[in-house]
């Protein structure tokens, strides 16, 4: 039985990061909850058919760090016991941002680094560890059970991939975490349910391989060379993994990246000549290839506003990339599929603390529960990304004086240890974007250099 009992049976669509992270806050208050997965079972650590995204770099913030470690309470020991890194954030990170190298000290953020796959590995062998939990592998959600009388979704169509057997699945509650490219979203349109979604076209193109790198000593675990918009458009990282390895993923907006025959490393290695610095391409001087090389791309971000849509229907919710895709360039997307699972568990305990059962109040508290976290992370990202001439979208008011002033920020990043450390804590998703906008930060940013 669950911890707090507030139905029989819950659904999750789609068994990603957010999927997990949903399903493990779920076999705390239903007595069974089903995880539907369109693709077959992981049995090893490499990526997943239906994660194309998996064999580039991921990182894993400290907030998101730190909300796993709520879910999965001694997660992280785990994950450095089977080769996860832990690494300075602000000392072991080699930065090249706007044209300047970010300052190095040794601060007091401390994350782990480790690939895509191996993190979700984890992550379900913890989820696998709830006895009330039933994953179906080769089941696709098809559309919801709709009770138009009720005004609520009642369950899903599903799918078995061998037999192409159709099957009703009823639940008290669905959470749909099936990615960007959920089908929901166009049921919810053709009915009439239309939200006030952002979209930004970014053009966006990522390339990966892993190495085996040379046994030289390095003063990095993490090298990071952006691009300064809009004049360069190709950036690159280099990240040490679990197995002694290294992802080098090189990534260009509206660049050649997007149109170029990539499919050897020397392609690859050629690639990387093309960077505002040479330290990414230095490297791979005597480095063993381990994997062929993938690209990804992503045309545009997306991000949902069911938080003001009349009349939703009820017991079904977005979460993760079904709900906000952000470009993955600044890597947040991970981190705040976390947080949105224990804004989840926030919600569904004043259910249970409130009446003992799924209230009309769900969707929209829980919609503008995760719109807090995700309405400043999509902000910084889209003023970082209109400073290249081809994006396109909805602008932010002021877009022009916060990317003046975020420039400044950037800069005395590698001069101020002050300035960059407020910057990193709220790139690690632990303070708010308030923090840079401080009297004291303020006269640090806008103060004239020596």
């Amino acid at each position: 039985m669950a911890e707090r009992g507030l139905g029989a049976h819950a659904i999750v669509i789609g068994s990603g990061i957010a999927g997990l992270c949903a399903a493990q806050v779920l076999c705390r208050y239903f007595d069974n909850v089903t995880l539907l997965e369109r693709g077959a079972e992981p049995h090893d650590k490499q990526p997943r058919k239906e994660v194309p995204q998996g064999y580039h770099l991921h990182a894993l913030l400290k907030g998101g760090e730190q909300a796993l470690e709520q879910l999965f309470p001694g997660i992280v020991e785990a994950m450095v016991q089977d080769g996860s890194t832990r690494i300075n954030g602000s000392q072991d990170l080699k930065w090249l941002h706007h044209g300047v190298w970010k300052k190095r000290f040794e601060g007091d953020i401390f994350v782990h680094l480790q690939s895509r796959p191996f993190l979700e590995k984890h992550i379900r062998l913890q989820v696998e560890k709830n006895h009330n939990l039933h994953i179906q592998y080769n089941m696709m959600a098809l559309k919801p059970i709709f009770d138009k009388k009720q005004n609520m979704i009642l369950g899903v169509q599903a799918r078995e991939a061998a037999s192409s057997q159709m099957t009703d699945l009823y639940a008290d509650l669905i959470i749909d975490a099936s990615g960007y490219g959920s089908q929901f979203h166009q049921w919810f349109q053709m009915n009439n349910y239309q939200d006030p979604e952002e979209k930004v076209k970014i053009d966006l193109c990522y390339v990966s391989q892993t190495f085996q790198l040379s046994a030289a000593q390095r003063d990095w675990e993490t090298l990071l060379v952006y691009p300064s918009a809009p004049i360069e458009k190709i950036g690159g990282s280099v990240c040490r993994i679990e197995g002694n390895r290294h992802i080098f993923t090189m990534f260009g907006y509206d660049s050649e990246l997007a149109h170029s025959e990539i499919k050897e490393t020397q392609n690859f290695i050629a690639l990387t000549k093309k960077l505002p610095n040479t330290m990414i391409s230095d490297e791979l001087e005597g480095a063993k290839p381990l994997s062929e090389v993938k690209i990804h791309k992503v045309p545009y971000i997306v991000r949902h506003h069911y938080e003001k849509v009349r009349n939703f229907p009820q017991r079904f919710l977005f979460i993760g990339d079904a709900f906000c895709r952000f470009d993955p360039v600044f890597g947040q997307g991970m981190s705040v599929a976390a947080m949105e699972a224990l804004a989840l568990d926030d919600c569904l305990q004043r259910e249970w603390k409130e009446t003992k059962d799924i209230s009309p109040r769900l969707t929209k508290r829980f919609y503008r529960s995760i719109s807090k976290v995700i309405g400043p992370v999509w902000k910084m990202i889209i003023i970082e990304d209109f400073r290249y001439h081809h994006v396109a979208g909805k602008k932010p008011l002021g877009l022009s004086i916060l990317q003046w002033y975020t420039g400044r920020v950037f800069h005395r990043s590698s001069q101020n240890v002050d300035v960059y450390n407020a910057f990193i804590h709220v790139m690690n998703l632990l303070r708010p974007v308030s923090t840079l906008f401080s009297p004291s930060l303020l006269y640090k940013v806008l103060r004239k250099s020596r």
